[in-house]
């Protein structure tokens, strides 16, 4: 079963006008096409996404379960498609996540951006030297967006936010930023050390769960910018203390003796027992 669908973070506006979070484009994939293959409603799926929304910047292919088992040759698909079309189509394969706790699936998705996606557009993108990436961050609960505020308010350009909140020309254009901030290590290394070898890159892991870990990353962050950026953050970590004493002040006297379960995943557990601890 091939489908396409968007982002559910970027939904508003009218449905069909200016948001597409609800519409679907299925192939309609019968048991014929389990048997004879399904490359060519796959073909005709990207066709039609072409007349309905010729503004694209391009299309991810994500192949189901069923694609998995019969073996449709979408990278072929996407090869004719992209040139036809002159568009971005990037196919992933990756049908049930794969790996163990989806590892492989994170793999495969970081070499599909290598493989599919960098250097294969030229874009009139400005870099300077204060341009950032932020790598692995799912913005599942907006976090990408209170991550880029504080980035921002250091003197940071923030050029990809990705890959929860990101625009395909974020995705292109990140191997001419200077650094790469990574917050989930575990799924994004790959692509991190990529850009490391390819493009000379740096990279450096951070934490945004707490506040001493907030003031620990952005002190980090800050020393490789230099003297002018170390003190933006100090200014940035002065400017909140004020808040971070008041909620600290709120809740210590509840918590003081308590414990704690956690019971989460991706990249939460490391992360989230230091802010506990604060």
């Amino acid at each position: 079963h091939y489908s396409w669908s968007q982002r559910r973070n970027y939904y508003v506006g009218l449905t069909g006008v200016e948001a597409f979070v609800t519409m679907q484009f299925t192939s309609d994939f019968q048991e014929k096409d389990i048997v004879f293959g399904g490359d060519k409603k796959l073909e005709k799926l990207i066709d039609e996404v072409e007349q309905l929304f010729p503004l694209n910047n391009g299309v991810s292919l994500q192949s189901e379960c069923p694609i998995g088992l019969i073996g449709d040759d979408i990278e072929a698909v996407a090869r004719k498609k992209a040139k036809e079309h002159d568009k971005t189509i990037v196919p992933v394969r990756c049908e049930g996540f794969r790996g163990v706790s989806q590892s492989l699936g994170h793999h495969i998705a970081n070499d599909a951006i290598r493989d599919w996606v960098f250097d294969k557009k030229e874009t009139d993108f400005e870099p300077s030297f204060f341009d950032v990436n932020v790598i692995g961050d799912y913005n599942i609960g907006g976090d990408a967006w209170a991550s880029r505020i504080l980035l921002e308010d250091m003197g940071l350009r923030v050029v990809g936010n990705w890959s929860g909140d990101a625009t395909l020309a974020e995705v292109e254009r990140a191997p001419k930023a200077t650094l790469n901030l990574i917050h989930c290590y575990r799924s994004m290394n790959y692509i991190a050390r990529h850009m490391e070898e390819k493009y000379g890159i740096p990279w450096m892991e951070y934490n945004f769960f707490g506040p001493s870990q907030i003031e620990a990353s952005l002190r980090n962050i800050a020393a490789f910018f230099g003297p002018e950026t170390q003190d933006k953050a100090e200014a940035l970590i002065t400017r909140y203390q004020p808040l971070v004493q008041a909620v600290t002040e709120k809740y210590r006297p509840r918590l003081i003796g308590k414990t704690v379960m956690l019971y989460v995943g991706g990249l939460r557990p490391r992360h989230v027992i230091t802010a506990y601890e604060d």
